[in-house]
């Protein structure tokens, strides 16, 4: 496998660099499901925050981009399931994808719940109130 970074996920996403674009694209395309490319929980959420910040919270984007990175050959994506659901979750509009993905591999993780101030974040991920 062949770990990438956020920067070459987003010149091939964003396609907003006339050198570093085709390039990423280029590498890209050498993957194999022997040499599949590997995208790590940090490396999603750095693409999420940039492609959030870029499109100025539009989700339609950003569930895009995610569509396009889950559906692409051959990734192998840290937490897919968790990532999946949490997609899912998100494109009903209710909640932001990042609460729903904490929540989803919080409960992967065997946690009964996940505590938090937030009254918006998704009951159906596990969160609750923190309360005393």
């Amino acid at each position: 496998m062949i770990g990438l970074d956020a920067n070459i996920l987003l010149r091939v996403l964003l396609d907003d660099d006339p050198i570093q674009s085709p390039m990423a694209r280029e590498l890209l395309e050498k993957l194999t499901p022997a040499r599949a490319g590997y995208i790590n929980l940090v490396v999603l959420m750095e693409v999420v925050w940039t492609i959030r910040t870029r499109f100025k919270g539009k989700p339609e984007y950003l569930h895009a981009a995610l569509e396009s990175l889950l559906s692409g050959s051959p990734y192998v994506i840290q937490g897919r399931d968790e990532v999946i659901a949490a997609l899912s979750l998100a494109k009903v509009g209710k909640y932001g994808f990042s609460d729903a993905l904490i929540g989803f591999l919080n409960q992967r993780a065997d946690c009964r719940a996940t505590w938090t101030f937030d009254s918006g974040a998704p009951f159906e991920a596990g969160f609750r109130p923190a309360a005393l």
